[in-house]
């Protein structure tokens, strides 16, 4: 669905059968609100793909599942703080949201983390 010019609001949706989302790619198109209803619903998510969009949630309220192991999340309009479970992820992209606080120890290089005011390795020490 990526690219598909979407444009909806998603706030609330919360669907009953969430087993069936392995891969979900909404890159690219002009979807906004919060998708954290679905996302927190998902137990073998694998990979979520939603950079250029309108997303609008609280990213330590993000359930990062053990399966999860790619999320990208560029460009957005994603907040707060970026929780310690991205360790387990194998790739990452939050750049370009409004995430500030100290990054958790993770390998990602400063690229994955271009946001207002976060710190901390690889990016500039916090104050």
């Amino acid at each position: 669905m990526a690219g598909c010019r979407i444009k909806t609001k998603q706030d609330g949706w919360n669907p009953e059968d969430t087993y069936f989302y392995d891969y979900l790619d909404l890159s690219d198109n002009e979807i906004s609100g919060s998708l954290i209803g679905l996302l927190n619903r998902t137990g073998y998510l694998v990979g979520f793909w939603a950079s250029g969009n309108k997303l609008q949630f609280k990213m330590e309220s993000l359930r990062i599942v053990k399966t999860l192991k790619y999320l990208n999340l560029l460009r957005n309009l994603v907040y707060g703080k970026v929780p310690a479970a991205i360790a387990g992820l194998q790739r990452l992209n939050v750049s370009y949201n409004h995430l500030c606080g100290q990054i958790p120890v993770s390998k990602f290089p400063a690229s994955a983390f271009r946001n207002d005011c976060l710190c901390g390795f690889p990016l500039p020490f916090c104050k």
